[in-house]
């Protein structure tokens, strides 16, 4: 059985990422997204795992040491 990784890095333009705020909770909606077969696979075992698990997302510009 394949192992799968516990972080899944992805990369899209800011263009394609659009933020919604509300009073009562927020929403990130990210189009444009070209995920290999084992990041769609981290991705989507990290955002299935448990429905009590807390994911850390972390959004920035990419330099060139990325």
């Amino acid at each position: 059985m394949a192992e799968v990784d516990e972080i899944c890095v992805f990369e899209t333009k800011a263009d394609q990422i659009k933020f919604h705020t509300q009073t009562n909770g927020d929403s990130i909606y990210i189009k444009g997204v070209h995920l290999t077969q084992a990041q769609a696979t981290s991705l989507a075992w990290l955002v299935n795992a448990d429905g009590n698990a807390i994911l850390k997302i972390r959004i920035k510009i990419k330099d060139g040491g990325d």
